[in-house]
């Protein structure tokens, strides 16, 4: 998996021609989350062997090796999907990190964020790239329509508190690096 910024869509499309490749790319409005730090796509399912290929995807290219956990695989395409680069709360380890955030806090989102569609874990197992940070986690959740994810994020504010003290346990904040991407587009064949 890879966050890019200033992307080769040329380099992407190479890189999948032999390969399932993902690509999903910020939208241009982030409301709440627009920050300069912000990449401008996100690369899944690129093969980590490959790594000359995955760093001339763009400009600058943070990459890891990931775990995929699927909380719930959506049935229809999604409009719009958060993507945050999460790190660790620096009291848990690694492992507590993953086991907490996939078995605890996977089942409160999907009860909480009403308008979630889809949502995938990953849990990073190495950083890939040069000058890539150590980060733990990147989560996916998608939602079907814009609205959804503006208005229906949460079911309540009694949801989002619950929430955001679930996350205090285990995370730190998500990096200013969170972007809204639009529907995935696979790289050309």
């Amino acid at each position: 998996m890879a966050a890019v910024w200033e992307p080769d869509s040329d380099a992407i499309d190479r890189a999948g021609a032999d390969r399932e490749v993902m690509v999903r790319t910020a939208i241009p409005d982030q409301g709440f989350y627009a920050n300069p730090a912000q990449f401008e796509a996100v690369v899944i399912g690129s093969d980590a062997a490959d790594i000359p290929s995955v760093l001339a995807f763009g400009r600058r290219v943070w990459a890891w090796s990931v775990t995929e956990t699927v909380p719930r695989e959506g049935t229809e395409r999604c409009a719009v999907a958060m993507v945050s680069l999460m790190r660790r709360h620096p009291d848990i380890t690694p492992a507590g990190f993953a086991r907490h955030w996939t078995e605890r806090h996977a089942p409160l989102a999907l009860r909480r964020h009403i308008g979630l569609h889809d949502y995938h874990q990953y849990v990073v197992t190495d950083t890939l790239s040069p000058d890539t940070p150590e980060i733990d986690g990147i989560a996916l959740l998608g939602f079907r329509t814009r609205a959804d994810f503006d208005e229906r994020f949460f079911d309540s504010d009694s949801g989002r508190d619950e929430i955001m003290a679930d996350v205090a346990r285990f995370m730190d904040r998500p990096g200013r690096e969170t972007t809204l991407v639009g529907p995935p587009e696979a790289a050309a064949r």
